[in-house]
């Protein structure tokens, strides 16, 4: 069946000599997977450079619920960001909670409520200038309430503490407008990440290695 949704890409890998395979959250169908068929050729009307973690979509593509992989029939921006993609610091956020969440999201169900928060929130990242490097921290906190592993009381983040006064808890209540209001210096801010993650691995099986958290940490340690 041939049809149109949004979509958010997650990952993206080279496949065969012209073709991408992508993963993507949807607004329609939830997570998937799609062939882009000729994107790397240099006559291809398509742009490989689309298909970036972070990229907002329309797809036109052929869905059909029993295949893993669907095929791409079109595709164009749905909204153009204008920093993500030429910033490093944005793009190494984008990267990183791209690969996180591609770990984490495993069902297929569409979950439109997810979806505009992501929606919303790349939005965000992409026309803030001020407090970029504490963007990912916020947002690892929000995103649990989607993996429903959200902390209900000060007691469950115990365990997760720091050396200093601030503490994962600070971080509750903010929003990721909030980050240019945050107050921390690199230190903090690398062990607010650590515990995050450890926060995330123990709750979620199978998180394993974060390839692009290296990067995340040589690009604001710089």
């Amino acid at each position: 069946m041939l049809c149109k949704t949004k979509a958010i890409i997650f990952h993206s890998i080279k496949y065969g000599e012209s073709d991408i395979i992508a993963q993507a959250l949807t607004e329609t169908f939830g997570k998937q997977s799609f062939l882009i068929h000729g994107v790397r050729k240099k006559k291809s009307t398509l742009s490989s450079y689309l298909i970036q973690p972070f990229s907002l979509l329309e797809i036109v593509a052929y869905i059909k619920e029993t295949r893993d992989l669907q095929r791409v029939k079109e595709i164009k921006p749905s909204i153009i960001l204008k920093t993500i993609h030429f910033d490093i610091k944005k793009s190494s956020i984008a990267l990183f909670l791209s690969e996180l969440m591609n770990k984490t999201l495993r069902e297929v169900e569409p979950n439109i409520q997810l979806f505009n928060y992501l929606n919303h929130a790349i939005q965000i990242l992409d026309f803030e200038e001020e407090g970029i490097e504490n963007f990912h921290l916020i947002f690892l906190m929000q995103f649990t309430k989607f993996l429903g592993i959200h902390p209900k009381n000060n007691v469950e983040l115990a365990t997760y503490k720091l050396p200093g006064d601030f503490q994962i808890k600070h971080l509750l209540d903010l929003s990721l407008t909030d980050a240019k209001k945050l107050k921390i210096n690199g230190l903090v801010r690398s062990q607010l990440l650590d515990q995050l993650i450890n926060y995330y691995k123990d709750h979620i099986d199978g998180i394993g290695k974060i390839k692009s958290l290296d990067v995340l940490r040589d690009v604001f340690s710089s």
